[in-house]
């Protein structure tokens, strides 16, 4: 058997007996019947040692056993039982604490939960919505692309006027002739040379067939290019050549030279397809970095006169081959009111195109898109 002994009373100071021990249930502190009473019922309303609150009913009392004499301690602390009381009572509170806890905690998971949820739906619509634009700036881009090309193409057509002229081949060379003879001329384009020599035939306005030989032949364009008068626009003539190789001979190799003729000096500006290089009227050369030359390729040649009311520009010869510009311009700063396109050919047949009828015979190379020129040879 377990034996308690209690101090003393903390309100009458005298010490607590066996039979008259009563305890606060909510602090467990132990008083005479009689103190404790008093001290509740005069207006303290608290606990005299801890000041929990306290009323009549809150007073119980504490059944124990007299302590025998081999008790030797007087202390005031709380007893076996008072303990053993507490520790009940703070572990019911416990419990009641952590079952309110736990489910605070599980309302708090279901709207964490609920909060995720709605963040994930949010981020998706958001993702969906990034797409959408993305998607509308990818069409927006499209649309701007497409519209400033259609402006540059506008631009182009309001600030470069393209010269039409009937062009046709209607000239051969003089000092080029299939033999002593001059079997095939100018006045007698078609036909064959009687010591068997290869030449030049021009089938039609646009079509010259070339006849195998070793000699070079040299074709002029007898209508001119001329510098335009009062106009507020760059002026542009171009023409184009689409090349057939023909059979070759006696070790003679596909030759093709195509450019303009000064009229005034008869210099000339050409491009020569086999060694990729630009000439200028003063003989000056100028390498391609690469360059071609293969069967059924287009090349243009193209004349750029500037307005007559801008007086620092020079017209310009640029090149082209299969739509394509190739090298730079050709800047033309003396006697250069008028031109006349030309083609130096060996073993190659050509068809010309003046430009005549674009609309069923289109350049090759985009006119419309053409851009003026800044970069030009030294």
């Amino acid at each position: 058997m377990v034996y308690f002994r209690f101090g003393k009373c903390i309100i009458c100071c005298y010490r607590l007996r066996p039979d008259n021990v009563y305890t606060l249930k909510n602090c467990n502190h132990t008083y005479h019947h009689e103190c404790v009473a008093k001290w509740i019922s005069e207006g303290s309303k608290t606990c005299p040692t801890c000041r929990v609150p306290a009323i009549l009913t809150d007073i119980k009392q504490l059944f124990v056993e007299k302590a025998g004499d081999s008790s030797g301690d007087s202390s005031d602390e709380l007893t076996q039982s008072s303990s053993y009381m507490t520790t009940k009572n703070l572990t019911k509170i416990l419990k009641t604490m952590n079952s309110k806890y736990e489910k605070e905690i599980q309302e708090l998971k279901q709207n964490f939960q609920k909060l995720k949820d709605e963040n994930d739906i949010c981020l998706k619509q958001k993702d969906e919505k990034i797409m959408f634009l993305e998607e509308e700036i990818k069409k927006a881009n499209n649309l701007f692309g497409e519209t400033i090309g259609d402006l540059i193409k506008l631009n182009n057509l309001n600030c470069m006027n393209f010269v039409e002229i009937k062009n046709k081949w209607n000239e051969i060379d003089r000092y080029t002739k299939c033999c002593d003879n001059n079997c095939i001329n100018t006045n007698k384009p078609v036909g064959n040379c009687i010591k068997g020599n290869g030449f030049v035939n021009l089938i039609d306005d646009e079509n010259i067939k070339y006849l195998v030989m070793i000699n070079i032949l040299l074709l002029m364009q007898k209508i001119y290019s001329k510098k335009p008068q009062n106009c507020f626009n760059y002026s542009l003539y171009y023409f184009e050549i689409k090349c057939k190789f023909e059979k070759e001979l006696n070790g003679s190799k596909p030759y093709m030279e195509i450019g303009l003729t000064n009229c005034s000096t008869n210099n000339c500006i050409s491009y020569v397809a086999k060694d990729g290089k630009i000439w200028n009227e003063k003989g000056g050369e100028f390498q391609l970095s690469t360059f071609s030359w293969n069967n059924n390729d287009i090349f243009g040649c193209g004349l750029v006169y500037p307005p007559t009311n801008i007086s620092n520009e020079f017209p310009y010869v640029f090149f082209t081959q299969n739509g394509n510009q190739i090298g730079k311009g050709v800047l033309l700063k003396d006697n250069f009111d008028s031109y006349e396109p030309y083609i130096y050919l060996n073993c190659c047949s050509v068809e010309a195109n003046f430009g005549n009828d674009l609309e069923y015979k289109p350049f090759k190379y985009d006119i419309s898109k053409l851009l003026i020129l800044k970069e030009f040879f030294d």
